[in-house]
């Protein structure tokens, strides 16, 4: 019998935070929709930073080994707005300051590339190390679907459009060789060479994000997103390097909401 008891208790108390849910549930959805058009937006603020690379799809064949690699300090700071389809759907835009950056240091083999070595420029193959680094600084508009997983937690998809603002590509070659022109070309020792594409970088970038909103406390906001360029970085005449590059992050970010 007290087992039967214990039984039914747990039955009515399943029962009554499932009506407790859905009353919560529908007092959201009169709320929506009673409510005027300036009521259905929801406004943020927001700081973080971005932790990824700007890197070719896969490992190309020339780069060896990857001895180092490092994400460079890129903050961002955002704002953004989200109107309120309904009790589940809606979409954000925004407009957000946008850095991303690494620094890399690689060992590679017939690695195209034109470098700057004795006030001459060489282009061709080169077998050595190479560092590398990027800083691109970014004013980016996103445009995501928002889906409302749960009271705290919203999902987040689409895409992201960006306009650079200013950037460096640049490295060294060094402990290495150089063979100008292919691979068989004539071969330059002692290599101890720099190398600078700023200026052959595109100036937009777009592609795809994903990410989640997590709303521990009434205004506290915590975000992460991945966002990921569709669009090669340098421009379509570019010939210094073999293969495209993409922007690769991850951004974390803390906020308020209005």
């Amino acid at each position: 019998m007290k087992k039967i008891y214990i039984i039914l208790v747990l039955i009515l108390a399943c029962l009554t935070i499932e009506d407790i849910n859905a009353a919560k549930v529908r007092v959201r959805e009169k709320r929506i929709e009673k409510a005027a058009p300036a009521d259905r937006f929801v406004f943020a603020a927001k700081a973080g930073f971005n932790l990824g690379g700007t890197a070719p799809m896969g490992l190309p064949a020339e780069i060896r080994t990857i001895n180092s690699f490092k994400p460079t300090f890129s903050f961002t700071i955002s704002g953004t707005a989200q109107y309120n389809f309904n009790n589940k759907w809606g979409l954000q835009s925004g407009i957000k300051f946008d850095i991303k950056g690494m620094q890399t240091d690689t060992s590679v083999k017939n690695y195209q590339l034109v470098v700057s070595m004795d006030g001459s420029t060489i282009e061709g193959v080169f077998t050595g190390d190479v560092t590398t680094k990027v800083r691109n600084n970014y004013i980016t508009i996103p445009l995501l679907a928002v889906y409302d997983i749960s009271p705290r937690w919203d999902l987040k998809f689409g895409g992201y459009a960006s306009f650079m603002v200013n950037g460096e590509f640049s490295g060294t070659a060094t402990n290495g060789y150089m063979r100008d022109g292919s691979p068989i070309g004539p071969r330059v020792d002692g290599v101890d060479a720099v190398y600078d594409f700023t200026d052959d970088m595109r100036k937009v970038d777009a592609g795809v994000q994903v990410g989640v909103d997590f709303i521990p406390y009434k205004h506290l906001l915590i975000s992460g997103d991945l966002t990921w360029g569709c669009i090669p970085l340098f421009k379509s005449d570019f010939t210094a390097m073999s293969f495209n590059m993409y922007n690769v992050y991850f951004n974390i970010g803390f906020g308020y909401v209005f």
